[in-house]
């Protein structure tokens, strides 16, 4: 597995086969560190890249380390996916939003062409069958905006780098990984506690005169004034909020009453023999105590030591609403 890099303007000029490769991609750090022999010709502006696959890059900067027995030279940068990230789409003069109407991939290159993104990447020409029709939040990020849209199609962004061609995106369906078939072998790690589900919340005024709200959350963590959990089932905290009137008070309560519903936690453990994609779906089903529960890939890792296998894995979020069958 060769890293293709180039000049500062994008033209191909070497191949290294003696590298180390630290590359992340998904919800946060979109970004790489690339070991290079000293002398590479790579400069700050280069693309490194490795053909037919989703991993590559420009050069931001550089790192060099000679504090061990050998001194080592890094070259730093964003992943494809990390110059997407840093891309706002602003509204084009006379609207209010950008809007994302008809197949996924002309959409996309319509976004290219309105950020100027055009000139680094190209959108696959040939219908996705995935249709938009929807608007993106003023001033997002073109990364995040656009994999927002395409899930709620059910859908990922996909980048392409051919040899010869540049990085191209395009939209295809999510894989679920979570039922039937198709279901992977994921270990996890999962922990589930009662959380507090009875908030009494106390605002301004003294004594009898004092406002008093009583906020209850259900079994599925909804937020609400109307008591579901009784007994040993029910536990309260108290919420206090010296200086608000009811209206702030319910806002308030509410917003904390649902922070406490956190007491679920599911940490993945994914295959590594199957290539997952940011957004796919994965799910576990335990009997011994009846949870079940399904996640988005939010992070792909990429490991490449010297003339080794790549070491894929993969990220879902770390805080989970786990859901029970029971109770």
């Amino acid at each position: 597995m060769d890293m293709v890099y180039t000049d500062a303007e994008g033209i191909e000029i070497g191949l290294l086969q003696a590298f180390k490769l630290d590359l992340a991609y998904g919800e946060d750090e979109n970004s790489f560190k690339l070991r290079i022999p000293y002398g590479t010709p790579i400069e700050s502006g280069s693309r490194c890249y490795i053909d037919d696959t989703e991993w590559g890059g420009i050069v931001r900067g550089f790192r060099e380390d000679t504090t061990g027995n050998v001194s080592e030279l890094y070259a730093i940068g964003q992943t494809w996916h990390g110059i997407l990230a840093e891309t706002i789409v602003c509204p084009p003069t006379g609207s209010t939003h950008v809007v994302l109407k008809g197949d996924a991939n002309a959409c996309i290159a319509s976004l290219l062409k309105l950020t100027g993104m055009d000139a680094v990447f190209d959108a696959r020409t040939a219908p996705s069958g995935i249709t938009l029709d929807c608007q993106l939040d003023r001033f997002c990020t073109f990364y995040g905006g656009l994999k927002e849209k395409l899930a709620d199609a059910g859908a990922k962004l996909k980048i392409a780098k051919e040899p010869g061609c540049r990085p191209c995106l395009y939209a295809m369906a999510i894989d679920d990984y979570s039922d039937g078939e198709r279901a992977l072998k994921v270990g996890y790690v999962a922990e589930h506690v009662l959380p507090i589900n009875h908030l009494v919340c106390t605002g301004e005024g003294e004594m009898d005169e004092r406002i008093v709200v009583h906020l209850y959350a259900d079994a599925k963590g909804n937020v609400s004034q109307t008591q579901t959990l009784f007994g040993l089932n029910e536990r309260t905290e108290r919420y206090d909020y010296t200086s608000a009137d009811e209206a702030g008070l319910i806002t308030g309560g509410t917003k904390r009453l649902a922070e406490l519903q956190q007491t679920s936690s599911l940490k993945l453990t994914l295959p590594s023999t199957i290539r997952m994609d940011v957004g796919d779906i994965v799910g576990i089903v335990s009997e011994a105590t009846d949870l079940e529960v399904s996640a988005q890939i939010n992070k792909v890792i990429v490991s490449i030591g010297d003339g080794k296998k790549p070491s894929v894995s993969y990220e879902t979020p770390s805080n989970l609403l786990a859901l029970y069958s029971k109770g």
